[in-house]
């Protein structure tokens, strides 16, 4: 009820939802925005969000990103890839990466974290058969050596929990 009234608030006030690709052209200066953009993102996978939010962001036409842990896909209250697939290829949802298993990244040893980095990205992209540009850190966990190997794995950018407004160098780091 509160995401289906929180999106109802988008709509008639004249948001526009769009792809965090789009934002980044838009930042890269490639691209113009709508009169009132906006970035919807959810975390994490949970089947809830093919139950409960998927259908109510049909309602709405309404783009958006869910960034999930790929190694815990298919697993118990986790999104199946039959039903990723499903959402992807409705045009509405994009799925972008948030690591394999989920773990604090700046905890880990370079090895491990280069792997969370790049296995979650080439699993997402052959799998959906597209360019995986985003990661959203777990636990919006980051620092600066995560944010240099995000980019070395090819992210073209990143989102934390860190309050405040875009960093930004031309690109969404």
């Amino acid at each position: 009820e509160d995401l289906d009234k929180q999106l109802d608030y988008l709509a008639k006030s004249g948001y526009s939802p769009i792809s965090l690709d789009t934002a980044y052209a838009a930042l890269k200066g490639g691209a113009s925005l709508p009169l009132k953009p906006v970035v919807l993102t959810f975390d994490d996978g949970y089947i809830d969000f093919y139950v409960n939010a998927y259908p109510i962001l049909k309602k709405y036409g309404f783009h958006a990103t869910n960034f999930i842990p790929t190694g815990l896909m298919g697993q118990s209250y986790y999104l199946k890839w039959d039903q990723i697939k499903e959402m992807d290829g409705s045009g509405l949802i994009s799925f972008q990466a948030h690591s394999v298993t989920h773990p604090n990244l700046p905890t880990l040893t370079l090895d491990k974290l280069r792997w969370e980095l790049t296995e979650s990205k080439r699993m997402l992209e052959n799998t959906l058969g597209k360019p995986v540009n985003f990661i959203a850190y777990p636990f919006g966990a980051t620092n600066s050596l995560v944010a240099e190997e995000a980019k070395k794995a090819g992210f073209l950018g990143a989102t934390t929990t860190v309050p405040g407004t875009t960093i930004s160098e031309g690109t969404a780091f």
